[in-house]
């Protein structure tokens, strides 16, 4: 059996909906996961941007991350 290394490190997310709103969504965004993808690199960009033209927060986590030393 082989062990394969990966210099990229992913992420999954679980979104818990019901069955109304999941089918609500996909009615007014047939790419649901595709739409939310976007929102996330979209809020990304703007973090980044902002965080590069401003002073560093007090909410920021120590090592400038806003999301803080996450192990998950």
């Amino acid at each position: 059996m082989t062990h394969l290394r990966s210099t990229v490190t992913s992420r999954t997310l679980t979104v818990v909906l019901s069955e109304s709103d999941w089918q609500a969504l996909r009615a007014v965004e047939p790419d649901a996961v595709g739409w939310l993808q976007e929102r996330i690199r979209e809020r990304l960009g703007a973090t980044t941007s902002e965080q590069s033209s401003a002073a560093p927060s007090s909410s920021a986590a120590p090592n400038g991350s806003p999301w803080g030393d996450d192990e998950y």
